[in-house]
């Protein structure tokens, strides 16, 4: 068979996908907000996206439904997949109860709603024709838009924070080009690049994803090269000089961090602590399940005034919001899907031969990177409890782990 016979056989993207594409385009759009439209709090318009990509997922699942015999399609990762529809249906249901039974708008439903978006987002991708380009289009969708929110903090260096809280996808958003870069000139590029749009975001939460990144960066390095060495003696070595090399460079970092401190910004200690505290203290009042998430995701703050239009704030924590109004159960399955995936991260670094196509492997790194990103952005702000989009530009990513990282051979086709 000539070669253009074989390309006539690869598989196309169908409309279906392109629209759903268009969705994920809308989505990260609104959470990256490069432009400083804030379209993700002008009511209506912050659900556009979800609205506008229905079409696509009702078009899919009447497909699937019509030509379900002549298909093979099944979700790799049953467990990630089986614990995220669990977390997101405790929070969904607690939600309605409380938006619908005692009346209270400001409820969790974003946190539970767009969970959902990992599993729908998985089941799209292997009903896709060609689910391996697609996934390559989702990942390169967030890069489009990470590389034009860096380029517009650099116009607006020393005023507006463009960026801030979605770290995690602007500066592991282009964590794809790192992984492409195809020699160490290019490759230190990317992490310049990273570095100087953390120090032109000018946050705490960016300086600490930039160090994560590049921690990433080098474990996969480092384990790659151990997997070719033989001798056990030489691994064990390496791995010495390694952990002495991350100690000096911490204890440096530690240093120059306390030398410019007082430059950085402070993060509202004030504020924060004292929605930690009343967040904690919700937990130790129901450790088991919460309040079920039938409470407001806000709270009155009194301690001062703050510079707001209102003070009703979320508490700028949303592992602490979970655990605090979903309880130990809320808290272990949303906190168990970083633990699978973490292995699945590992598993991948060691056994790349699990993907049938290698060139599948960079979006894939870049896809932990972004999510891993998004446990320290959400740490210290409410990235996934009070904005839709931001949250959905997270879970959908979780989605293409949930497809591609299985921690099995020959994931998907």
């Amino acid at each position: 068979m000539d070669s253009q016979s074989l390309k006539t056989h690869i598989p196309k993207l169908v409309m279906t996908d392109y629209l759903f594409l268009f969705g994920m385009t809308l989505a990260v759009c609104w959470a990256v907000d490069a432009f400083n439209w804030q379209l993700e709090f002008r009511g209506f318009l912050k659900h556009l996206p979800l609205i506008l990509t229905l079409p696509a997922f009702v078009l899919a699942f009447v497909g699937f439904a019509l030509f379900k015999k002549q298909s093979t399609i099944d979700i790799p990762n049953k467990t990630l997949n089986s614990i995220i529809l669990l977390f997101a249906t405790f929070v969904t249901i607690g939600s309605l109860y409380a938006r619908y039974i005692n009346g209270i708008q400001n409820s969790f439903l974003t946190l539970g709603m767009y969970a959902f978006m990992a599993p729908i987002s998985a089941w799209f991708i292997v009903r896709s024709q060609n689910p391996n380009k697609l996934i390559k289009c989702i990942v390169l969708i967030y890069v489009f838009w990470a590389l034009l929110a860096i380029f517009m903090q650099f116009i607006k260096f020393g005023g507006l924070a463009v960026f801030h809280s979605r770290e995690h996808l602007v500066l592991a958003g282009v964590s794809v080009l790192y992984f492409l870069a195809p020699s160490k000139f290019s490759k230190f590029m990317v992490i310049s690049l990273i570095a100087l749009g953390a120090f032109a975001g000018h946050k705490n939460t960016a300086y600490m994803i930039a160090l994560l990144l590049f921690f990433c960066f080098f474990m996969i390095s480092s384990i790659v090269y151990v997997e070719k060495i033989k001798d056990r003696f030489i691994r064990w070595m390496f791995w010495f000089k390694s952990i002495f090399l991350l100690a000096i460079s911490s204890l440096t970092i530690g240093l120059a961090y306390l030398y410019v401190k007082s430059t950085l910004p402070d993060g509202n200690p004030g504020y924060r602590l004292h929605t930690y505290e009343i967040a904690w203290n919700k937990f130790l009042s129901s450790p088991i399940w919460g309040n079920g998430y039938t409470r407001a995701a806000t709270e009155e703050f009194d301690l001062f005034t703050v510079a707001t239009s209102t003070q009703v704030l979320p508490t700028h924590s949303d592992p602490l919001d979970i655990i605090a109004n979903g309880g130990l159960i809320g808290f272990m399955l949303w906190f168990s899907v970083y633990v699978i995936l973490i292995d699945r991260w590992y598993f991948l670094v060691r056994h790349p031969d699990s993907q049938s196509d290698k060139t599948l492997i960079p979006y894939i790194h870049a896809s932990f990177c972004i999510t891993f990103s998004g446990l320290i952005a959400c740490m210290f702000n409410p990235v996934i409890t009070s904005s839709p989009n931001n949250a959905w530009a997270c879970w959908a990513i979780v989605g293409i782990l949930i497809v591609t990282a299985n921690g099995k051979p020959k994931t998907i086709r």
